[in-house]
């Protein structure tokens, strides 16, 4: 099972939800399966929750579950997983193109202007091969 870090400059809006029943997780899952992200709040092992990326797509809406939550010194790590293939691969989707404009905004602020085309050209030449597959 792999997760990919949520890149921070890009606030996700972590909702709780009734809980809802997901199918049954193999714990040998290969592949991606869900983000990590730094919350400013715990959330419990097992809860429902929905997100939201305003910034990327303010159509993305997807439901998941907490895998974990560790308390660190800069908040709380959180791993939130997606147990069915179509909110997984939509996941992976999305958080492609988050860790493209996080890529932009990290060359922006080293004084290169990439347009988003630019960004996406350079990630996925340099990063695209090493992001978990999908698998499911």
């Amino acid at each position: 099972m792999e997760f990919v870090a949520h890149p921070r400059d890009l606030p996700l809006e972590i909702t709780l939800i009734e809980d809802q029943p997901f199918p049954p997780i193999c714990e040998e899952r290969a592949g991606f399966v869900g983000i990590t992200y730094v919350t400013l709040r715990p959330f419990d092992y097992g809860r429902s929750v929905r997100i939201t990326l305003e910034e990327i797509d303010p159509n993305f809406c997807v439901s998941g579950r907490i895998a974990w939550c560790r308390q660190e010194a800069d908040g709380y790590h959180i791993a939130i997983e997606f147990p069915t293939k179509e909110e997984c691969y939509c996941v992976r989707m999305i958080e492609q193109l988050s860790q493209i404009e996080h890529y932009r905004r990290q060359a922006k602020m080293a004084g290169r202007r990439l347009n988003y085309n630019e960004a996406a050209a350079e990630w996925i030449q340099k990063f695209a091969a090493s992001f978990p597959a999908f698998t499911i």
